[in-house]
């Protein structure tokens, strides 16, 4: 099985930020995610990429606008990315830069595939999440191909123009407003995310250009990403799985978890017993942890906090609640939020 994706915090962190601001009632969705905003203040700080892609997923549904990952990566400023775009920037060329962004986007999000190719003249910048784990990626695609277009946008100036589009998931109802943003050709259900344009833009000069302090860049990058590569084992997999997926409110049944991890049930539970470990015990102790995260950071009603975690009552979730804290959410919510206070 391949290593669970990640994403830095930082990137992580502004994204919200701006969604909070255009969305003020996603306040708090991080926290459905089992991301205590603790944790976002390290911009080094590597979460869950199902955590994130399942947050741009359940803001999008709830607003009811397919088309949220776009619009959040058209406003995103690149310096956000953290070192990597320092790196990009003091490149010699366009070339240079993306090979550089593709080279070290691990910097930024694991289980990651970001190439560019060149082709007859034309250059295919792709973007392909490889963690089968993570079941909703369409607003991540847009969010991540909007990014790339404004940052080769800034890179050519007023001659940049894209030949092509192409994303892994359907157009839907939404084809206008992508046709307003990328004014070129756009294909949809295609095998990967990417952006196509003419090859001449590679060559060209970039204003920042830096070769020393390039060369230092990728040096310090590259040894960081050395002390990152630690995989996220099974059960973290896992555990990341059912959190993106109780915050979107679909099923966690054993069933599901297994296919989405390429095993068969059997084999997942024999996969699991190795790990000493069995299925519901995971997914009690995910549940105990974004309860916990919802109840200290949002004002969320109990009995919202037990539907989303895919309890049918609310007394079974606060019994759950109980034996895996030791108080009920009501307790638990009034200890957090005098302390909060005292503090």
């Amino acid at each position: 099985m391949s290593a669970s994706g990640t994403i830095a915090a930082g990137p992580v962190r502004q994204l919200l930020a701006a969604l909070v601001r255009s969305r003020p009632e996603s306040a708090g969705i991080n926290a459905r995610a089992g991301i205590p905003r603790a944790v976002l203040a390290d911009p080094s700080e590597m979460l869950p990429l199902a955590a994130f892609t399942s947050m741009l997923e359940a803001a999008a549904q709830e607003s009811g606008n397919r088309t949220l990952g776009l619009e959040l990566g058209r406003e995103f400023k690149l310096a956000a990315l953290g070192p990597i775009s320092d790196l990009v920037q003091t490149a010699q060329t366009v070339g240079e830069a993306l090979e550089s962004f593709s080279g070290f986007f691990a910097s930024v999000q694991t289980s990651t595939r970001t190439t560019l190719t060149v082709s007859n003249g034309t250059a295919r910048l792709s973007y392909a999440i490889q963690d089968p784990a993570i079941r909703f990626r369409e607003q991540d695609a847009g969010f991540s191909l909007a990014i790339e277009y404004s940052m080769l946008a800034g890179f050519v100036g007023s001659a940049w123009r894209a030949s092509g589009v192409e994303f892994e998931h359907s157009a839907g109802d939404d084809l206008p407003f992508y046709q307003q943003h990328f004014d070129c050709p756009l294909r949809f259900g295609r095998r990967e995310n990417a952006l196509l344009f003419s090859a001449r833009f590679l060559d060209l000069p970039l204003r920042q250009a830096n070769r020393n302090l390039h060369a230092r860049l990728r040096a310090d990058l590259a040894e960081a990403i050395q002390r990152r590569a630690i995989r996220l084992d099974l059960v973290k997999g896992i555990e990341a799985w059912i959190a993106a997926s109780l915050c979107r409110s679909v099923a966690t049944d054993i069933e599901v978890a297994a296919g989405d991890f390429g095993m068969s049930t059997r084999s997942f539970q024999r996969k699991l017993a190795d790990h000493g470990v069995n299925y519901l015990d995971i997914r009690n102790r995910v549940r105990s942890h974004i309860a916990k995260c919802m109840l200290a950071e949002t004002s969320v009603p109990v009995t919202s906090i037990a539907l989303q975690l895919g309890y049918s009552e609310t007394s079974a979730f606060s019994r759950g609640f109980k034996s895996q804290v030791g108080e009920t959410p009501a307790e638990f919510r009034r200890r957090e939020r005098s302390a909060a206070v005292a503090a």
